[in-house]
């Protein structure tokens, strides 16, 4: 841990924020017990949100195939932003310095402020904050509109937990099945949707999945804790139910990531973008908040 790092400690949590390093959490411990998979040695250091233990997807989550997409008078060519990755993918809030915003004894805001430019051709500003409470730590992360074209959005967190001894449990209606390079193509309701509901070991899945019809919460278990995972949404003042949840499961990494998500991605080229979950920003707010309630396992 580093002096570039924020931390907090209340309740029993633990939590390291890496603003240089795309705003990500380097570690979110509960009691000494890991909630989410702690940093990789040297990856706040060396600002590499892959090794964090979570960072945000902003302005938009998933992939934009090619990096192109026509939006209003807007056409895109966005760069890959991952080496060896041939579309641009998580938004570019994870690739970029956040300032810090303010700090009290339970709660950190930061901030990203982008002018727009050939990686997001609009300007906008994202915030997150993170709060520690007696029984769980919310982390509220939002995309505003600050360019005078309305642009669309989706967000997300990336965090990522421990999947030796991880059992996975959620509901959700179908999963969208994909093709080459994880890109979705078709609605079903494979075997795996319900064995999900019922429980099952992270590290008999290989998945990278986005879940339509998510009642919004899931259980992680490990063999002497867990946590609840819980999230909605605000689209300005307005809640919404947050209804999609992306799994991906990557066999032997020693990880799995669960990330609710405020649409599908690879949706801005869709049909109807917005019955995926797409907002377009004009002069509001998206919001995704999401709560990591942990428990002991007796």
């Amino acid at each position: 841990m580093t002096s570039d790092l924020l931390t907090l400690s209340a309740y029993g949590f633990d939590l390291s924020i890496a603003p240089l390093a795309g705003g990500g959490i380097a570690q979110l411990n509960w009691h000494g017990k890991p909630i989410l998979r702690p940093a990789l040695p040297g990856a706040a250091e060396a600002r590499d949100p892959l090794g964090l233990a979570s960072f945000p997807m902003t302005p938009y989550a998933s992939r934009i195939v090619d990096g192109k997409f026509r939006w209003g008078d807007v056409s895109t060519h966005i760069p890959p932003n991952m080496a060896g990755g041939a579309h641009p993918l998580h938004g570019i809030g994870w690739r970029t310095p956040w300032s810090i915003a303010s700090q009290d004894e339970v709660s950190i805001e930061i901030v990203l402020v982008h002018a727009g430019d050939t990686n997001w051709p609009w300007a906008f500003e994202s915030r997150q904050r993170f709060t520690l409470t007696q029984d769980h730590v919310e982390i509220a992360l939002s995309a505003k509109n600050r360019d005078p074209r309305p642009f669309p959005s989706s967000l997300g967190p990336h965090p990522y937990f421990l999947s030796e001894g991880a059992e996975i449990q959620f509901d959700a209606a179908q999963l969208w099945e994909i093709s080459g390079e994880a890109l979705p193509s078709h609605l079903a309701r494979p075997p795996v949707v319900d064995q999900l509901a019922g429980g099952i070991a992270a590290t008999s899945l290989d998945l990278d999945h986005c879940f339509e019809g998510w009642n919004g919460r899931a259980r992680i278990k490990w063999p002497e804790h867990g946590v609840e995972v819980s999230a909605s949404v605000l689209v300005g003042d307005t809640p919404c139910p947050c209804t999609r949840l992306q799994l991906y499961t990557p066999p032997n990494a020693g990880f799995f990531c669960l990330e609710p998500v405020t649409a599908r991605g690879v949706s801005f080229t869709a049909a109807d973008p917005y019955e995926l979950g797409v907002v377009e920003l004009v002069d509001q707010s998206l919001t995704i908040i999401t709560t990591l309630k942990p428990f002991a396992v007796s």
